[in-house]
C-alpha cells in the first residue's frame, strides 16, 4: 500500500514517481470492491456525524466513485453544498500560476533559470539578479509573507490589478537572506511569479490564467470576486469560522497568484486529467516544475504525483494526484477540516 502522507500548506508528500495517462476508450474505474466499501462506510460515517461541511470525491482514471456533499453553503439561506459547489481553494491556487510558468516555458518567453529582474527590473539588486524563476517556484528565493505587510490591510478590499497590490506591500528579500539557501515557503514569491506571468505573456495575469489554463483544463470558477452579488450568482461556498461567523471581513478583493481562488471539486479533477493529458504543458516542462524541494537524496516529486493543501479563514482544501491513477479532492467551507478528511480517505487507498 502507497503511504499518503500529508503535510500543510502547499507541497505536501511524494507518491511514486511517474504519472498516469488517460484510460484506454471504454475502460472503467478498477478500485477493489474492499477499497469501495471502505470508502463508501467512511463517507456514510463522515455524514452522520454531521461535522463536516464540504466535499470529498474520489477518481480512479478520472471517473468519479465515490462522492459525498455535506453542510452548508450557506447556512443562513440553507443552501446545501453540492458536488458542483465552488470552494476556495486556498493554497492550492499556486498549482495554476505555477502551470501558466510552465506554458510561458513551452512558449520560450520564460527561462526557470531567468533571473528575476529580467521580468522585474525595479527590483533591488544584486539579490533580484540572484532570484530565478525555479528558486520562487520552490519557495526557496527568500522572499516572505506579503500579507504581512501594514500596506496589505490598505489595498486588500479594493485592489484590482497585481500592480496596485505590488505597490503597495513589501516584496523585498530580508537582509542578510541567500537566494536558492533554503526553503521558507513564501506567498511574496508566487505574487512575483504573477508578474513574471504579465510581463512574459504581454497581458493581465487574471485574464492570461483564466483563458490560458483555467478554461483549457475545463475550470469554471477561478478568482471570482469576494462580493455578496458575485457568490449569489456563481453559488461559491461562504466561509465560515469555527464560532460560525463568516469569513468575508478577511478575504481579499479576490484571489492573488498566491492563493484564494475558487474551483469545484470536478474543477479540479478536469484540472488533473488536463495535466496528465498534456493539454496545458508538456510533459518535459511538467517535470521541471518543482514546487517543494526534494528529501535529501531524492529527486523532486512530480506535481501529478503528489499532494497539495491549502487553509485559510474559512477555506480548507486537498487535492491529490497519483500516477496509480487516483485522484482525491476534499474541499470544506470550515478551516482546518479537509486534512484530517483527507488524511483518512489517502491511508484507504492502495
Amino acid at each position: 500500500m502507497t503511504s499518503w502522507t500529508l503535510v500543510a500548506p502547499l507541497a505536501l508528500c511524494a507518491l511514486l514517481v511517474g504519472c498516469s495517462g488517460s484510460p484506454a476508450p471504454g475502460a472503467v474505474p478498477t478500485p477493489s470492491p474492499a477499497t469501495r466499501a471502505a470508502l463508501e462506510s467512511y463517507l456514510t460515517d463522515l455524514e452522520k456525524a454531521d461535522e463536516f461541511s464540504g466535499v470529498v470525491l474520489v477518481a480512479k482514471d478520472f471517473v468519479p466513485f465515490a462522492t459525498k456533499a455535506t453542510g452548508f453553503a450557506d447556512s443562513a439561506r440553507g443552501s446545501p453544498n453540492a458536488t458542483g459547489t465552488n470552494f476556495n481553494i486556498s493554497s492550492i491556487t499556486r498549482l495554476f500560476t505555477a502551470v501558466a510558468i510552465g506554458e510561458l516555458v513551452d512558449q520560450g518567453k520564460v527561462g526557470l533559470d531567468d533571473p528575476l529582474t529580467k521580468y522585474l527590473p525595479s527590483y533591488p539588486k544584486p539579490t533580484g539578479d540572484r532570484v530565478t524563476i525555479a528558486m520562487l517556484l520552490a519557495h526557496t528565493a527568500g522572499t516572505g509573507d506579503y500579507l504581512n505587510s501594514a500596506g496589505y490591510l490598505r489595498v486588500r478590499d479594493s485592489f484590482d490589478t497585481l500592480d496596485e497590490l505590488i505597490a503597495a506591500v513589501d516584496i523585498s528579500v530580508p537582509a542578510g537572506t541567500v537566494p536558492g539557501a533554503a526553503y521558507k515557503y513564501s506567498n511574496t514569491g508566487y505574487l512575483l511569479l504573477g508578474v513574471v506571468i504579465e510581463k512574459a505573456s504581454g497581458r493581465d495575469y487574471y485574464d492570461y490564467v483564466t483563458e490560458a489554463v483555467l478554461q483549457r483544463a475545463g475550470i469554471a470558477g477561478g478568482f471570482l470576486p469576494n462580493t455578496e452579488d458575485e457568490r449569489k450568482l456563481r453559488g461559491y461556498a461562504l466561509g465560515y469560522k469555527p464560532d460560525g461567523t463568516t469569513n468575508w471581513k478577511s478575504l481579499p478583493a479576490r484571489g492573488t497568484p498566491a492563493g484564494g481562488a475558487y474551483a469545484s471539486a470536478p474543477d479540479l479533477l478536469a484540472f488533473h486529467r488536463a495535466l496528465v493529458n498534456g493539454v496545458l504543458v508538456r510533459p518535459e516542462t511538467l517535470r521541471k516544475l518543482v514546487l517543494q524541494q526534494p528529501a535529501a537524496g531524492k529527486s523532486a516529486p512530480p506535481i501529478t504525483s503528489t499532494v497539495f493543501g491549502g487553509d485559510d479563514v474559512g477555506a480548507s482544501a486537498v487535492f491529490g494526484m497519483s500516477d496509480k491513477g487516483y485522484t482525491v479532492v476534499v474541499l470544506a467551507n470550515i478551516s482546518g477540516q479537509a486534512q484530517a478528511v483527507a488524511d483518512r480517505i489517502l491511508k484507504l487507498l492502495p
